[in-house]
């Protein structure tokens, strides 16, 4: 399961209070800097926000509210850099820090820089466009310490009503229908130095990042491991801690131990693992949904559906549906 920064999150808890709006009353408790948040319930967050809000471009709203405070360590590495470029490098290096979703492709076309976000893992919506193009931009501008706007913008989902808002937002036309979201920024602009930089604070800003990658690096590698014997339990009988820890010769204790290190409890784990087996099974199989259930270790179909409801916003059905229209 991917994740993000907490601190990444708060900027939508801010969002909200500045609005007059009891973000805790709508999300749940902010969670602590410097942990992490599975990409299930951040889409949640943000939807139950947008639900609050009813605001027809939240995540522009949202994005409006955006500053370097946020990125936490790397965002004031970006803005010790010496131009907004070298900051797009660095921030396509340490991207998994602030998320493990849809990393940012960045390539030179003619005198033009286009930023774009292929669908590996599927479309997630036009609020999550608007959140990742609006924060990207505001990044852009917070960094270069100037106004700077894109030359032209692609979102994936189709024209709203509200077009003008978008285009007064990014300054420039606006283009829907398209197949990947996408900014595109005359390079001119991006090689303007960035004014007071200090050298020896980005040498240690990128130490921490660098050490930082290592160890999320490592603990991705000790969860994936313990992602793998959670599958296997689950193919032979219910999973649970005791059988986790029997795995790796180990307590229940010390395996709890082991997983509060890796800021990861033993059902938030049992989550991700059964959200990932049932849509590969979805996907790649034809079993019955009661057939599902029982393979991800639910011993009743109903609890199997409103898990995935949670974990993708619809029914098992129609993610099976949705995905084999895709495959035509």
């Amino acid at each position: 399961m991917r994740c993000i920064d907490a601190t990444y999150s708060h900027l939508l808890f801010d969002h909200l209070t500045s609005r007059g709006i009891a973000a805790e009353n709508v999300l749940g408790k902010m969670p602590k800097a410097g942990s992490r948040i599975a990409e299930d319930r951040w889409k949640e967050m943000l939807e139950k926000g947008a639900r609050t809000v009813r605001d027809s471009a939240f995540g522009l709203s949202v994005a409006n509210h955006f500053s370097l405070r946020y990125l936490g360590p790397v965002g004031y590495l970006l803005l010790s850099s010496n131009n907004v470029m070298d900051a797009l490098a660095k921030g396509q290096r340490y991207h998994v820090l602030i998320s493990e979703m849809n990393p940012v492709k960045a390539h030179i076309d003619a005198d033009h820089l286009v930023l774009s976000w292929p669908l590996e893992h599927g479309w997630s919506g036009q609020l999550w466009d608007e959140l990742g193009l609006g924060t990207t931009l505001k990044l852009i501008q917070a960094i270069n310490q100037k106004p700077v706007f894109p030359s032209s913008v692609e979102f994936v989902g189709p024209p709203p009503a509200n077009r003008a808002l978008y285009e007064q937002f990014f300054g420039c036309d606006v283009l829907f229908d398209q197949a990947m979201p996408k900014l595109v920024f005359p390079v001119r602009n991006l090689f303007s130095p960035i004014p007071k930089t200090d050298p020896y604070l980005h040498d240690i800003l990128d130490n921490q990042a660098q050490q930082q990658l290592r160890k999320l690096t490592l603990e991705n590698e000790e969860i994936g491991l313990y992602r793998k014997q959670l599958l296997q339990i689950l193919t032979r009988e219910p999973p649970s801690l005791e059988k986790l820890a029997a795995e790796n010769g180990i307590s229940a204790r010390s395996m709890q131990r082991r997983l509060r290190a890796q800021r990861i409890s033993f059902q938030s784990l049992l989550d991700q693992t059964r959200h990932t087996l049932a849509t590969n099974y979805l996907r790649e199989s034809r079993l019955g949904l009661s057939d599902i259930a029982g393979m991800v270790g639910y011993t009743e179909q109903s609890s199997f559906t409103r898990a995935f409801a949670r974990w993708e916003g619809m029914s098992p059905g129609k993610y099976r549906r949705q995905h084999h229209e895709d495959d035509r």
